[in-house]
């Protein structure tokens, strides 16, 4: 793939006055239909999220209307935080199942952060169709809503068996969907795969498919189990730490796959 030009706007302002940037390789006053929007670095310790999607931004050629938010947590990208400067999860601090009582800190109130209510209205504004939001380093391709089903299952596709052997794939199932929800409500009340994959509607009624896609903790595994060991996290962060390229030449060839099958579905 050769690189389409992308052009870059503020779309906000993080605590600590960085500008968040939104990069399009369209004109969004032209409102184009079936915009794939890509989220990176919601938390500010996950870089690799943020250099694959500038990667991807480098070589995505196509007719496809592709945006790109990274990093969505800049002050947190500066001092490798999880949190914003003000010491909130963004991905807990979203309008809904917002709660208090989050086992990670989610702010005094949901949408109280500028770059959740940066990226709220961006999102709202542009109304895309599909939502990538990238993560490190659960290991799986995670579907909100009965929506989002069907990208979920075109990115999977994408891959060689090889490719998929770190993952996992998690969807709503059919008749699951208030039963899973009920489970995320606790594991993760205030994310933006919530709300966006819940309790997101547009104007005409309609839902964006949602993907949290968690980059693996290892992407040299044979396999991912089916629970991940307590230094999962530490695990990554230390291989980053000593071989950031090497992780990422590991990470990057199915990313890429994936990214791209969620651009071209739908079109």
């Amino acid at each position: 793939m050769s690189g389409s030009q992308f052009f870059t706007r503020p779309i906000g302002h993080s605590v600590e006055g960085r500008e968040l940037l939104a990069r399009t390789n369209f004109d969004p006053a032209l409102a184009p239909e079936n915009v794939t929007l890509l989220i990176g670095g919601q938390h500010g310790d996950e870089p690799a999220t943020v250099r694959l999607l500038e990667e991807f931004a480098g070589v995505f050629h196509g007719p496809e209307p592709v945006a790109i938010i990274a990093p969505a947590n800049p002050d947190g990208l500066a001092t490798y935080s999880r949190y914003n400067a003000r010491g909130v999860d963004l991905n807990r601090n979203c309008g809904f199942n917002w709660h208090a009582e989050s086992e990670e800190p989610p702010g005094p109130g949901a949408w109280s952060e500028p770059e959740s209510c940066a990226l709220r209205d961006f999102i709202t504004a542009l109304q895309p169709a599909k939502i990538v939001s990238l993560h490190w380093a659960l290991a799986e391709l995670d579907a909100d809503g009965h929506q989002s089903t069907p990208l979920a299952t075109a990115m999977w596709a994408a891959l060689t068996d090889a490719q998929r052997a770190p993952y996992r794939l998690r969807l709503t199932e059919p008749g699951q969907g208030q039963r899973r929800l009920r489970v995320t409500y606790s594991l993760c009340p205030g994310s933006l795969g919530q709300w966006c994959g819940y309790g997101l509607r547009y104007p005409d009624g309609s839902q964006p498919a949602m993907i949290t896609l968690e980059l693996p903790y290892d992407p040299l595994a044979s396999n991912r189990p089916e629970i991940l060991d307590d230094e999962h996290l530490p695990f990554v962060h230390d291989w980053w730490a000593r071989d950031g390229e090497g992780y990422l030449r590991a990470a990057r060839p199915a990313v890429m796959a994936m990214l791209l099958a969620a651009c071209r579905f739908g079109g």
